[in-house]
C-alpha cells in the first residue's frame, strides 16, 4: 500500500474530515498519515491576561512532526488567528524550514475567492512586501480549494496527485530525505558524504553543483543502459 503524509493547519479539528477521506484513500491502496496543528494551541497568557500566539512555538510543533522530510501534502486554511495569523503565514514557516519543498500545497477558504486579494492588499504593506509575498506564492504551486461543496472529493484527488516535479527536483526530495550517516554516496569521487549531503548539494548553485550533476549523469547512464548482443 502506498503511503501519503499529510500536515494540516486549523484551528477548528478536521478529524471527522480526513478519517473519512482516509478510509476512501485505503479504498484505492492509499494510507494517508497525517497530523494536525491548532495553532491556538501555541499561545501564550500575557501579563494582563490575554492570550497572544507565539509563532515561534508554533514553528517549532511544525518542525518536530516526525515525517516533516517525508511530507507530501501541507494544507493551510486561511483564516487561523484573527489578524495575527493566516495561512500563507504558514506557508512561509514551511518554505523556511524544507527551502526546497516542492509537493502539494493547499490553502482553503470558505470565501476562497478574496484570499490572493487578502495576501496583497493587507497582509502586504508597501511594495517591498506585495513583491515578497508574490515571489512567496509563485515559489511552488499552491492549490486553493473552498471549504465547502466537494471540498473532500477535491482534497482527495490532491493527494492522490503525483507532482509533475524535475528530475532534479526529485531526486534531490528522495536523496535529502535519507539523512542517516550510514549511508555514503557511490559515486567516486562522493564517497566521503551523506546521501543527504549529495541531496543538498543538487539543490544549490555553482561550479561544485554543474561537477555533481554530471557524475551524477554519467553514473546514470552507467546504470541504466546495457548494449544488446553483447557479451
Amino acid at each position: 500500500m502506498e503511503q501519503r503524509h499529510l500536515i494540516l493547519v486549523d484551528e477548528q479539528s478536521q478529524k471527522d474530515r480526513l478519517e473519512r477521506i482516509s478510509k476512501s484513500l485505503e479504498n484505492d491502496g492509499v494510507q494517508l498519515i497525517y497530523e494536525e496543528i491548532n495553532p491556538n494551541e501555541c499561545s501564550v497568557r500575557q501579563g494582563n491576561g490575554d492570550l497572544k500566539l507565539d509563532k515561534d512555538a508554533l514553528k517549532s510543533k511544525l518542525q518536530s512532526i516526525r515525517f516533516l522530510s517525508h511530507l507530501d501534502i501541507f494544507a493551510t486554511d486561511y483564516n487561523l488567528v484573527d489578524d495575527e495569523l493566516k495561512g500563507i503565514d504558514l506557508i512561509a514557516m514551511l518554505y523556511d524550514l524544507l527551502p526546497h519543498y516542492r509537493n502539494q500545497v493547499v490553502m482553503y477558504s470558505a470565501q476562497i475567492e478574496e484570499v490572493i486579494t487578502n495576501i496583497i492588499t493587507k497582509r502586504a504593506i508597501g511594495f517591498e512586501q506585495q513583491v515578497k509575498m508574490l515571489k512567496l506564492l509563485a515559489q511552488n504551486e499552491i492549490n486553493y480549494l473552498s471549504s465547502e461543496g466537494e471540498f473532500e472529493v477535491k482534497f482527495k484527488k490532491l493527494i492522490i496527485k503525483e507532482p509533475d516535479m524535475t528530475i532534479d527536483a526529485r531526486l534531490a526530495d528522495s536523496l535529502c530525505a535519507i539523512d542517516n550517516e550510514k549511508f555514503k554516496c557511490s559515486i567516486p569521487g562522493y564517497s566521503d558524504k551523506r546521501i543527504s549531503e549529495i541531496g543538498k548539494l543538487l539543490l544549490t548553485k555553482g561550479a561544485k553543483t554543474i561537477t555533481l550533476k554530471k557524475n551524477i549523469t554519467e553514473h546514470i547512464m552507467a546504470n541504466i543502459t546495457y548494449i544488446q548482443n553483447y557479451e
